[in-house]
C-alpha cells in the first residue's frame, strides 16, 4: 500500500509540470528534496525566456552552496578553494546545451561513461542530469536518441565541441526548508563565482 502512495504521489507532482519523471532504479524510493528542488526549479525556468531557446537543457545541482574564493601563490599563479558556505540554501542551474555524449558501442550500459542517468521530459523539452544513484538505462538512451544527443562510436573515437561563453543559464537559489522562497539570476557565471542573492530562509 504505501508502495502504491509513492507512486501515485510521485506522478501527481510530475504532472504538475506537466512532465514524466523518469528513474532508472525498478523501484519508486521516497521522493528526495533535490529531486523536489529540481523540479521547482524547472516549473520555475519554463516561465523564461531561456526556456524557449533550446530544447535539452542540463541540470546541476549544489548542496551546499560555496563561494569559490581565489588565492595569490604568486604573479598569474592562482588556486581556487571552497569560501563562504551558504547551509541553509540549495542552488540549482539550468543551462541549454547542444552536447553529445559519446556512446561506446563496445561495452556495456554500466560502463558507459559521462552520459546522464537521469531526465524530465516535457512540452518538446528534455532535462538532464547525472546521478550516481541511478543507473543508465535503454530508456535515457532512448530519449537522448530523440533529442539527437548521442553519437556511437568505439575506442579511439571522440567528439569534439566548445562551450559558449557568453551563454546565459539560469540559476535558482532555494531555501532548504521551504523550497516555495527562492531567489532567480540570469547569468553567463557560474554559481559560487558571484555574490548570490539574499534569500530569507526562516
Amino acid at each position: 500500500m504505501r508502495y502504491i502512495i509513492l507512486i501515485v504521489f510521485l506522478f501527481l507532482l510530475c504532472s504538475d509540470v506537466g512532465a514524466q519523471l523518469h528513474q532508472s532504479q525498478s523501484q519508486v524510493a521516497e521522493l528526495q528534496v533535490y529531486d523536489k528542488t529540481r523540479i521547482s526549479a524547472i516549473r520555475y525556468f519554463s516561465k523564461t525566456k531561456l526556456y524557449k531557446i533550446d530544447s535539452v537543457f542540463i541540470i546541476t545541482l549544489y548542496d551546499t552552496l560555496h563561494r569559490v574564493a581565489i588565492d595569490t601563490i604568486s604573479k598569474n599563479h592562482y588556486v581556487s578553494r571552497r569560501g563562504q558556505a551558504y547551509p541553509n540554501i540549495i542552488a540549482v542551474n539550468v543551462f541549454g546545451v547542444n552536447t553529445k555524449y559519446f556512446f561506446d558501442t563496445t561495452v556495456n550500459l554500466n560502463h558507459q561513461k559521462g552520459i546522464p542517468s537521469r531526465f524530465i521530459e516535457q512540452n518538446g523539452k528534455l532535462f538532464i542530469w547525472r546521478d550516481e544513484d541511478f543507473q543508465l538505462t535503454d530508456s535515457t538512451i532512448n530519449v537522448l536518441d530523440k533529442y539527437h544527443r548521442i553519437s556511437r562510436g568505439g575506442p579511439g573515437d571522440w567528439i569534439s565541441g566548445g562551450g559558449d561563453e557568453l551563454k546565459q543559464g539560469a540559476d535558482y537559489y532555494f531555501c532548504r526548508s521551504n523550497l516555495t522562497v527562492y531567489k532567480k539570476k540570469i547569468t553567463n557565471r557560474a554559481i559560487g563565482h558571484y555574490e548570490p542573492p539574499t534569500v530569507n530562509c526562516k
